[in-house]
């Protein structure tokens, strides 16, 4: 599919658009490792530098405009910039930025947000998803007495030194489909943290290690939607889950960072009905600003304080004002406007399905999997299901499918999953499909798509 020659085109034709990232992108890689502070955020040739955004377009600095599907990762449900949020951050600006005190916005968030959230009778708030998971984790090992946790392969749970294992399912080193290994994501993970952990199958021989491994489990976690891939976990699944994680008394933590607020006002608890012991949020009800936060029982939190050493975590700017006002803002704006749920996954629905039957119709080795406003495109002709399945794409058509997208304006995270919100337009939708389409019948032949220069 992916030829040198072709390629090598399309990057020559994204540097003459972009040469004002190209210049700060080489400055860049002498003062941040990588170039990035963010590895998530790369490119090819080079990231595109943001000048602004609103609603669903964002500019670059050499005023190219593009249907946003970065979103943030998954923050700007409702679009960039949105009135309300904007309203509410000002606000408190005036008032004053970060206190390290208690302050009113703290209810008026965390109201908000136990409302929202199914299993939430109680709430604590960090500045990441990251850290978030974290808390969950220790909390889950302070109110059982026990040390380990148990993660799926393939679930992303942080960049912390306890969940960085097993991310990605890599053949040459996964192990057994029963029994998979324990594989760093990182350099630099301590070996400690691999002993307390015990690593789960995406099958059924996920429920014999956890009762192999019950009496040494404080909780178990699971992207209910796995982010590497967008792949939805089986409602059956989950269930049986719940079943067997109560039976032996082991706490089970859902990861809605991505899906929290997004899927549905009550993220997947909301649309499964399966309720975990706690939960983690991150991204959306933070407002456009950074925030991790932890759903769950006032029983959880009374055991954990409870314990000899207590349970304590605290963070210079975790709650801060400006967060929780633009964090209220955004969770009472999704409540007033719930039906935007059912209009994305409506719009999710038509753009997955006009992909796949694209593809099919053609005999091409594509496919888009997801819900609602979460799709993530593959190379592959079938639908992958578990995160083993992702193995064998040719991750060169990929890679040329993302320039083709960027070359008709549409930007879309590098290998990853992508977003659309409530402030896409059924234009933005059609044109994303359009191009979507044109795109990989650009990488099938060696016709190139038709490009849409966009400066405004």
């Amino acid at each position: 599919m992916a030829n040198i020659e072709k390629t090598e085109a399309l990057l020559l034709e994204l540097t003459n658009r972009t040469p004002e990232s190209g210049k700060y992108w080489k400055e860049a890689k002498d003062l941040v490792p990588g170039g990035l502070m963010s590895g998530a955020r790369k490119m090819q040739p080079y990231p595109v530098y943001v000048d602004r955004a609103k609603g669903p377009h964002i500019w670059d600095i050499d005023g190219n405009r593009y249907i946003d599907c970065i979103c943030s990762f998954g923050v700007h449900v409702v679009g960039h910039s949105a009135e309300p949020i904007l309203k509410a951050l000002h606000e408190q600006a005036e008032k004053g930025m970060t206190f390290a005190a208690p302050h009113t916005q703290e209810i008026e968030f965390t109201k908000r947000f136990i409302d929202a959230v199914p299993c939430a009778e109680m709430a604590m708030v960090s500045n990441t998803g990251t850290e978030a998971v974290l808390l969950a984790w220790r909390l889950m090992r302070a109110a059982t007495g026990k040390q380990k946790i148990a993660k799926f392969e393939g679930c992303y749970h942080g960049w912390h030194d306890f969940a960085q294992w097993s991310v990605f399912a890599d053949p040459d080193n996964m192990g057994p489909a029963d029994r998979p290994n324990t594989v760093p994501g990182s350099a630099g993970l301590p070996e400690s943290t691999r002993d307390n952990l015990v690593m789960l199958p995406m099958n059924e021989s996920a429920f014999d290690l956890i009762e192999e491994h019950a009496h040494e489990l404080a909780g178990v976690a699971i992207e209910p939607i796995i982010g590497g891939g967008m792949l939805p976990v089986d409602k059956a699944f989950l269930e049986k889950l719940r079943e067997v994680t109560k039976k032996h008394n082991i706490l089970l933590h859902f990861d809605e960072v991505i899906t929290g607020f997004r899927v549905a006002l009550g993220g997947c608890q909301e649309l499964t009905g399966v309720l975990p012991d706690i939960a983690t949020y991150g991204k959306i009800c933070g407002g456009g600003l950074p925030i991790g936060a932890i759903g769950c029982s006032k029983e959880l939190v009374a055991i954990a304080q409870e314990t000899d050493d207590g349970f304590s975590a605290a963070g210079t700017f975790s709650g801060n004002p400006l967060t929780l006002a633009t964090g209220a803002a955004m969770l009472q704006h999704l409540k007033d406007n719930r039906h935007i749920y059912d209009d994305m996954m409506a719009k999710g629905n038509v753009l997955r399905d006009g992909f796949n039957e694209h593809c099919k119709s053609k005999g091409y080795p594509f496919c888009m999997t997801g819900i609602g406003s979460l799709f993530q495109i593959h190379a592959k002709a079938e639908l992958p299901k578990v995160p083993r399945d992702l193995h064998g794409q040719d991750e060169e058509a990929l890679s040329e499918l993302q320039l083709h997208f960027r070359l008709n304006n549409i930007l879309l995270p590098w290998m990853h999953l992508a977003f659309f919100g409530a402030s896409h337009t059924q234009a933005d939708l059609d044109e994303m499909l359009r191009v979507f389409k044109a795109s990989v019948d650009a990488v099938m032949s060696d016709v190139p798509v038709q490009c849409d220069t966009q400066v405004a």
